[in-house]
């Protein structure tokens, strides 16, 4: 299965093991940041910060 990464946009973690199979991945840091990743471009589609 292939996979890629990403970094948060919040503290710049890098968030690995992604899938190549979805179409759009949602994530929550433990940095109080939730955010999108599109799997097509492999980067992070949008970002929020929790309240």
């Amino acid at each position: 299965m292939n996979t890629f990464a990403v970094n948060c946009p919040g503290c710049g973690t890098e968030k690995a093991h992604m899938s190549t199979r979805a179409i759009r991945i949602g994530v929550r840091c433990s940095c109080g940041v939730s955010f999108n990743v599109d799997v097509e471009a492999q980067d992070v589609d949008d970002w929020w910060e929790r309240s």
